[in-house]
């Protein structure tokens, strides 16, 4: 070979191999996922990365794991992260049928199955014990401490794991919220001292005034709000929160079109609008294809990833489009 010839070669190699590593990357999420951000901390209301850059949170809650397991698999995941994600939630529901206190295994498989899909495509991933029809989460406190110590014991110090002790507590008072998250939070921090940890707040996780009256002492806890666009009148609970420095990670909303038609994706684009310009971390609700409204899937797309806008509901493709840009 002649030296000229080496001369072009040797470049147009270090070229390929330099827009092989970039796609890798670019499909590893590097740019935005847990090998750039590392351990999440709290810190004036914010969500902060390792070298003290305020983190954003995006992403897809799934449904019931129980029923939707089909949805924890790489390319759905994948799918979520090529949209603009870098987070999933894990919806492990507890009290209901096929939930954790029916089959155990079954479902602690499926969240370390979604634990390990997430962290192989450098996405956080939110363990959420769904408690909904069982509004007070002390009624299963033993259960919850079993589950987050096997879970914490299985991904010690590991900063993609976020850790939701209570999905959406009703019926029962804050301090009812407070006495059951003291239990918790102890197991997890026992193998996952540096843990990021959401609190469910009363009211189905709508109702943050007494979190910001009364937060828990611990560092590193962020407080759950819920909102449907289309069902709840506002979200001025969540403007006073940021206002007040609460952090607050918004880990299930969505957008209730059958409630009231066309205004309510103008409110969903609303509140997209006041996440992104106000820099706060949140899951849309929810990632299957279900036959209900909130889904991003429309119940004839049997695909489990690699979706097009028609396999998308109107609110799916309001929501990949958020993904997308941060905005609808």
């Amino acid at each position: 070979m002649s030296k000229k010839l080496r001369l072009i070669i040797l470049p147009l190699s270090a070229l390929i191999l330099l827009l092989c590593a970039g796609l890798f990357l670019y499909l590893r999420g590097s740019r935005d996922g847990v090998s750039s951000h590392g351990a999440l901390h709290t810190e004036n209301g914010k969500l902060i990365g390792k070298k003290g850059e305020n983190v954003v949170l995006r992403g897809y809650s799934t449904h019931g794991i129980a029923w939707f397991g089909e949805y924890i698999n790489r390319e759905a995941f994948l799918s979520v992260k090529k949209a603009g994600g870098n987070v999933m939630r894990a919806a492990m529901y507890t009290e209901a049928y096929a939930g954790y206190l029916e089959d155990r295994e079954t479902n602690l498989a499926l969240v370390n199955s979604a634990i390990e899909i997430a962290k192989d495509l450098d996405m956080y991933i939110i363990v959420d014990w769904h408690i909904l029809e069982d509004g007070d989460p002390g009624e299963y406190t033993d259960k919850a401490m079993e589950f987050f110590s096997e879970i914490s014991r299985s991904f010690p110090n590991d900063p993609a794991v976020i850790y939701e002790i209570c999905n959406e507590p009703n019926g029962v008072s804050w301090d009812a919220v407070c006495e059951y998250a003291d239990a918790v939070i102890h197991v997890i921090r026992e193998n996952s001292p540096d843990a990021l940890i959401i609190v469910g707040t009363p009211s189905y996780s709508s109702a943050l005034n007494s979190a910001i009256k009364w937060p828990l002492d611990y560092p590193n806890l962020m407080y759950a709000y819920h909102y449907y666009a289309g069902q709840h009148n506002d979200f001025e609970a969540l403007r006073i929160a940021i206002e007040k420095n609460l952090p607050v990670f918004v880990s299930e909303w969505g957008v209730n079109e059958d409630e009231n038609g066309a205004p309510a994706l103008d409110d969903g684009e609303a509140f997209a609008e006041y996440l992104s310009e106000n820099g706060i971390s949140n899951c849309v609700w929810s990632l299957c294809n279900k036959d209900e409204v909130f889904s991003a899937l429309k119940p004839e797309c049997t695909k489990l990833g690699g979706w097009e806008d028609d396999d998308l509901t109107e609110v799916g493709k309001l929501m990949f489009k958020y993904l997308k840009g941060g905005k609808p």
